[in-house]
């Protein structure tokens, strides 16, 4: 079987880069031909607000000219090139595309995104999202949708950790107002907390060189995936202050490196988090996060437990082995259609 992937990136500590990647390795692992395609396959600048338009139809282009049995493109700017196949078409969906359109550039671009997601999706051999919400969404719409969430090889983390703030509480990702981060800035300016540490890249990181620069917080940039894993490794939590998310690689990443979490409560955090059994749950609010930190750096509740719980969690649920055979299941069903 021939497989091309497609994704706008498959650089990087993102946790859609991350999942296109380990995906591709698990194929190639098992006598599949993959192929990638991505941005930086393609050469297209990191513009913004043009960088997905361009790959979008670059990707197009050049899938026109190929062959595979499936075309299986992840998240909006790939549909193009997925629908250009004519064998089968798959689609993953990291998150509520037209709402977090909505988010970032306002209402009457997220009408246009829904609109798009409604013509455009129904096109599709199967279409595939990570988190439960997403799915009950989409099916909303009368769409054909398999549930299949992100994952994590466990392989692939760290044996040593790094410490480079006493305490050390730890974001990595994309720095964007969806991901809820200007908050971390904001709980260390109004409520004191102390030891943030940040990496990553995006429109808001300009903000964070600031804070950086008022020792409000540790900004590191972007950074290779292995030493930012052994940043979390050596981390006392790890928070992810989202407004808006699909399933966080960052946040199964620190539940498999024991590392207490405080996420947001929205999309699918909580279907990943159960409140105070395998970590905390927490509103989008400065607030409300600096408590939740101080409570697990004071070990008010008990954070062991929460860690193994947590631990747990991801080896039943969030791991590899299982999540590929979900994806081999859907293949096989798109190439019989």
């Amino acid at each position: 079987m021939k497989i091309l992937l497609l994704s706008p990136r498959i650089s990087g500590v993102g946790g859609i880069a991350q999942h296109v990647r380990v995906l591709a390795r698990k194929l190639h692992s098992i006598g599949f031909r993959v192929d990638m395609l991505s941005a930086e396959y393609l050469k297209i600048p990191n513009l913004k607000n043009l960088a997905n338009p361009l790959y979008g139809f670059s990707s197009y282009l050049k899938t026109m000219l190929r062959e595979y049995d499936i075309v299986h493109g992840h998240n909006l700017p790939s549909l193009p090139a997925v629908l250009s196949s004519g064998s089968g078409k798959i689609l993953t969906l990291h998150g509520l595309y037209s709402k977090q359109v909505r988010l970032l550039h306002g209402r009457y671009l997220g009408y246009l995104a829904g609109i798009i997601e409604k013509i455009f999706l129904k096109k599709l051999d199967i279409l595939t999202t990570v988190s439960m919400e997403a799915a009950r969404h989409y099916k909303s719409l009368g769409l054909k949708v398999e549930h299949i969430p992100n994952a994590i090889d466990l392989s692939d983390l760290p044996r040593d950790s790094e410490r480079i703030s006493d305490p050390q509480i730890v974001y990595l990702g994309r720095l964007s107002y969806e991901k809820g981060v200007d908050l971390l800035i904001e709980a260390s300016a109004r409520y004191g907390l102390e030891g943030i540490v940040v990496a990553g890249d995006g429109p808001l990181r300009r903000y964070f060189e600031k804070a950086h620069e008022k020792k409000l917080l540790t900004f590191l940039g972007p950074l290779p995936r292995w030493r930012a894993l052994r940043i979390l490794a050596g981390s006392d939590a790890a928070v992810l202050p989202s407004r808006q998310e699909g399933v966080s690689t960052f946040l199964l990443e620190a539940m498999a490196l024991k590392i207490p979490v405080v996420a947001s409560r929205v999309g699918g955090n909580i279907e990943i988090i159960r409140g105070g059994l395998d970590g905390i749950l927490v509103e989008p609010d400065s607030r409300e996060i600096f408590k939740a930190v101080r409570s697990i750096l004071n070990k008010t509740i008990p954070v062991d437990e929460m860690i193994g719980e947590a631990y747990k969690k991801i080896i039943v649920e969030y791991n590899w082995d299982t999540v590929s055979k979900k994806y081999l299941e859907v293949y096989n069903r798109a190439v019989n259609l």
